[in-house]
């Protein structure tokens, strides 16, 4: 895909980023049709370059004097107090982060992208993994605000929010590796740091686009630093990996789903766990087998927990002892267990099919101009109702995609387990 001039706010911000500790090495950030922002390669690289290296004292983390300076409550998250800093600076011309902060995306672009912030009919129509995470991410974002608010009476619920969606997608994994344990400045000792506690903005590494396949970045004391994983072309698009993350969580964490994801997986469990007595259940428990069942394309098609659970409904409980406890491998009834999944497989299918038929059945929102103005006003007044008539293309055209993938990983292991 042909890369786009990105615009004179990113050029401004890519001279900002050097000027202030960035040190970037041949590459650019650059705009791609429908897709926003990205890295480029902006000459021939090699493996082994380094591309990017953003210096510590140039990541934005709760240690940072900026930070601290707005004596933020220490009970807070670290994502909510860094939310509340950005949604305080946002409205501060003179911000030493302003040149960075004007080439965020926008709240208008987050309506359409982010699942949050979709409207509720279409958010019934996400896959239940992506309606869990969603759920989770609503209740993480209350709490902060519930918890910074009352310090913060002059910020809006709906910059905050913003702020913190920033952050949601933006930030790097960051151990604080710089301070000692016990540092007054962690929220707690090193040793009991959680990943939800290790957070750090990192300006112009936050352009770096995810596949499963791409540069890995590297954290150290000193900072973080890109190295190419490959040699690449001029204008060749440079991605870097954000994980092992499914479709349903890139989702709704940051907007977008991969064509190809090779990390990509379906829970089973809400197929499965209803099948169950509870005697049933109580067996998984005490043997650690009860629940987290997942199905994939490719063989060996659902996971060994799957394999047992199948075994637990289908089989003598003394079969499905031996197999757990490794004295039997299960091939003599292999055949009859891939039978029985691959009956529960084609009852899912069809449920995905009458999904597909919600999702193609959602009218979109014909005008931008009634739609955009509809948004102005509605951010004006903070008031949410009626928002859900607004139904757009993209956020349509993104679930059809999922569940389609959705579809497709099924009929590929019932395929599969037919033989």
């Amino acid at each position: 895909m042909a890369a786009l001039d990105p615009g004179e706010e990113h050029a401004r911000f890519a001279s900002w980023a050097e000027e202030n500790g960035i040190e970037v090495n041949g590459v650019a950030p650059a705009r791609f049709v429908d897709r926003g922002m990205g890295i480029v390669a902006a000459q021939d690289l090699k493996k082994g370059d380094q591309l990017v290296n953003v210096r510590n004292t140039s990541l934005i983390t709760v240690a940072s004097p900026s930070v601290r300076a707005h004596k933020l409550p220490q009970n807070s998250s670290i994502h909510g107090r860094l939310a509340a800093f950005l949604a305080l600076e946002y409205s501060n011309q003179t911000s030493e982060h302003r040149i960075w902060q004007d080439v965020w995306p926008t709240q208008e672009e987050f309506q359409t992208i982010l699942p949050y912030c979709w409207p509720k009919k279409v958010q019934t129509l996400l896959p239940d993994t992506a309606k869990v995470l969603l759920s989770t991410q609503q209740s993480k974002l209350e709490k902060d605000w519930q918890q910074l608010s009352p310090s913060l009476p002059s910020l809006s619920k709906s910059l905050f929010t913003y702020a913190w969606l920033i952050v949601n997608t933006r930030t790097f994994y960051w151990e604080y590796p710089d301070l000692p344990n016990a540092h007054p400045r962690l929220p707690k000792k090193r040793n009991m740091l959680k990943p939800e506690d290790c957070y750090a903005m990192c300006p112009f590494m936050d352009y770096f686009n995810h596949t499963t396949h791409g540069c890995n970045p590297s954290a150290t004391a000193k900072g973080y630093s890109v190295t190419a994983d490959r040699d690449y072309s001029a204008g060749e698009e440079i991605y870097v990996r954000y994980g092992s993350h499914s479709n349903d969580f890139l989702l709704v964490e940051y907007g977008f789903v991969l064509p190809v994801n090779s990390a990509d997986s379906l829970p089973l469990d809400d197929i499965i766990l209803p099948l169950l007595s509870a005697q049933q259940c109580n067996v998984l428990r005490e043997d650690g087998f009860y629940g987290n069942y997942t199905l994939t394309a490719t063989a060996p098609y659902v996971c060994y927990r799957t394999q047992s659970v199948a075994r637990l409904l289908l089989l003598p409980l003394r079969r499905y002892a031996a197999f757990v406890a490794g004295s039997d491998d299960g091939v003599k009834e292999q055949g009859v267990v891939d039978a029985y999944v691959v009956k529960l497989l084609k009852e899912y299918s069809r449920q995905v099919m009458e999904t597909l038929g919600d999702v193609e059945g959602l009218v979109v929102s014909q005008s931008e101009e009634r739609r955009m103005k509809v948004r102005r006003e509605l951010r004006a007044t903070e008031d949410t109702e009626g928002t859900e008539e607004l139904v757009m293309y993209h956020q349509k055209d993104t679930l059809l995609l999922r569940w389609k993938q959705i579809r497709d990983i099924i009929n590929s292991a019932i395929r599969g387990l037919e033989g």
